[in-house]
């Protein structure tokens, strides 16, 4: 499939990821972003902001597929309407896909959860669509987090992170850029879910000492809870009755094991492996330099 895709959250970790892979499939890329600059060939750029209604139509109209990523919890009002609302005559306009970066086990959770709502807009808007649910991210540890994690490894030599004895299945930023890169532009994956996870499971102690050997000095796990989760949701903007539940299911998440899942949907939709921490972290490790 060519034409034009309209890639949300264009500067996230996915986003700027799946942008050039797009370019290489020979599609135009509309990268919808708050403040358009000047955009590398092959890419427009369209104003774009989740909390301003008023741009919705213009950033849609043209595109034949959309990369949905709501990156804005508590900030722009109700995430579902607001998604509802993009999508209220892609069908007509000639949107002939969607594809929306969910998380892992939203699929699970009761309707009226944030980010269920957000499937099911997606999933009613006539539009055929795929899901992509991933885990939890190993670029978390080397790029911008609400948690600040890439600070405390750089400048405190410690990794500020619920743990405990749970396990996670860490899934690389760039495995889901290419999930999304096939799932927008080949047929085959309408009405499907993904569930995007790494190849192993692994405890906070396994993952430190796979950082602390890339970035050749000991980097040590210190143990946080829920409270501290929930304040530095908060100091980073979101508002507190959003920061209750969110720091609940980052913990679990990170805490229970439920995120320590393998399986093969990466290799199925890329036919390749999902990278190893182990290998992310041999190539991250710039970021953790002094």
């Amino acid at each position: 499939m060519t034409g034009t895709i309209l890639v949300t959250g264009a500067t996230g970790k996915t986003g700027r990821r799946l942008i050039p892979l797009l370019v290489r499939r020979g599609t135009t890329v509309r990268a919808a972003v708050r403040a358009p600059a000047e955009a590398p060939p092959g890419v427009e750029e369209v104003a774009f902001d989740w909390a301003d209604p008023s741009t919705y139509e213009a950033a849609r109209k043209g595109a034949t597929a959309i990369y949905l990523v709501y990156g804005d919890p508590g900030r722009a009002g109700d995430e579902a309407e607001n998604v509802r609302a993009l999508l209220d005559g892609a069908a007509e306009d000639g949107v002939r896909r969607v594809v929306l970066l969910s998380a892992l086990g939203v699929d699970q959770a009761p309707d009226d959860d944030l980010l269920r709502r957000v499937e099911l807009a997606v999933e009613s808007c006539g539009v055929p669509h795929t899901i992509l649910r991933p885990g939890a991210f190993m670029q978390n540890f080397s790029e911008r987090h609400w948690m600040r994690i890439v600070d405390g490894i750089r400048d405190r030599d410690e990794i500020d992170l619920p743990g405990g004895e749970g396990v996670v299945s860490w899934v690389s930023a760039d495995d889901i850029a290419e999930v999304a890169a096939v799932t927008l532009t080949e047929n085959g994956h309408e009405g499907k879910g993904y569930t995007l996870v790494g190849p192993e499971p692994l405890t906070m102690a396994q993952v430190t000492a796979f950082i602390s050997d890339a970035a050749g000095r000991p980097i040590r796990h210190v143990e946080s809870g829920r409270d501290e989760v929930r304040d530095r949701l908060v100091a980073s903007g979101i508002p507190a009755e959003v920061a209750e539940p969110i720091s609940d299911v980052y913990v679990h998440a990170l805490t229970s094991g439920a995120f320590g899942l393998v399986n093969d949907d990466v290799a199925t939709v890329t036919g390749r492996p999902p990278a190893s921490f182990r290998t992310f972290a041999a190539d991250a490790y710039p970021a953790w330099r002094r």
